[in-house]
């Protein structure tokens, strides 16, 4: 279970835009089952806020169901009530992954444990249920998410993202692309749980007591890219990029400013094969 959930807590730094958004692109089928199986390499932040980085050597899974149904650990489980070729909207549930406050992450091949996070407590895993709608703009798509947290950090998020879409060749191999904008929003419950110090965290853990208010959480850039590396799209290479800075109270919280930085980066490499 631990190993789980230390999976888990590295692929959810991958953010909105994941392996799943590329692999769809590059996989368009429309009807029946189909699962991806892959492994890669995230270098990430320690936790949401750190100025150090880790990198993870991480699997990855991806179950669909033609292009109306998708699972996978990087963009939750979703379904599309509404699919046209211009609009898509429907249910979706994610995993907000748990944040331990002795910074352990057992699939990190690199870097030590952090000590920024001891006394501030652990943060639990959390399950989020919410919906989701998309709009085709010519080779533009905005989305939208909206969920509410039924355990864990009880808080609530909101995604907006813009992703421009294309299709171009990289030494005679066809690339698969998507690049754009995007913005989280939170309230008071989320921001306190992963931000916030009350005055029992400020005594165990050094830092000043703060309280952490919703609003914009972040804002960045994500991008990604994937090759088809044999003739039946079968094996795929997929590359994963972000860079977001944290804002609002969370932005301003001790934990970042006097331990980690606004700014955070990933990115990922992954090789993956459909097996149907």
């Amino acid at each position: 279970m631990r190993a789980m959930i230390a999976m888990l807590t590295a692929l959810g730094a991958l953010g909105t835009t994941s392996l799943g958004t590329a692999a769809a692109q590059e996989d368009p089928r429309d009807a029946g089952w189909g699962m991806r199986l892959g492994v890669g390499g995230l270098t990430s932040p320690s936790y949401e806020g750190d100025d150090a980085m880790r990198l993870s050597l991480l699997p990855s899974v991806r179950v669909t169901y033609g292009d109306v149904f998708s699972a996978s650990v990087e963009e939750g489980v979703r379904y599309r009530w509404i699919n046209t070729p211009v609009w898509r909207a429907g249910p979706i549930g994610r995993i907000a992954f748990p944040r331990d406050e002795d910074g352990s992450q057992l699939f990190a091949v690199t870097g030590d444990d952090t000590d920024d996070l001891l006394g501030l407590g652990d943060v639990d895993a959390s399950i989020e249920l919410g919906g989701f709608v998309e709009r085709d703009i010519g080779p533009i798509t905005i989305s939208a998410e909206a969920r509410q947290a039924v355990s864990g950090h009880d808080g609530f998020v909101a995604d907006l993202e813009a992703r421009w879409r294309g299709r171009t060749e990289l030494l005679g191999a066809p690339v698969f692309w998507s690049v754009g904008p995007r913005a989280r929003f939170v309230n008071d419950e989320y921001n306190s749980a992963y931000f916030g110090v009350d005055a029992a965290q400020s005594a165990a853990s050094g830092l000043p007591v703060y309280t952490a208010d919703g609003g914009l959480h972040s804002f960045g850039l994500g991008a990604s890219a994937i090759v088809p590396l044999s003739r039946d799209g079968r094996w795929a290479a997929a590359v994963v990029a972000g860079v977001d800075r944290l804002d609002g109270d969370a932005g301003s919280s001790p934990l970042v400013e006097l331990r980690g930085d606004d700014d955070q980066a990933r990115f990922g490499v992954f090789i993956s094969r459909r097996l149907f």
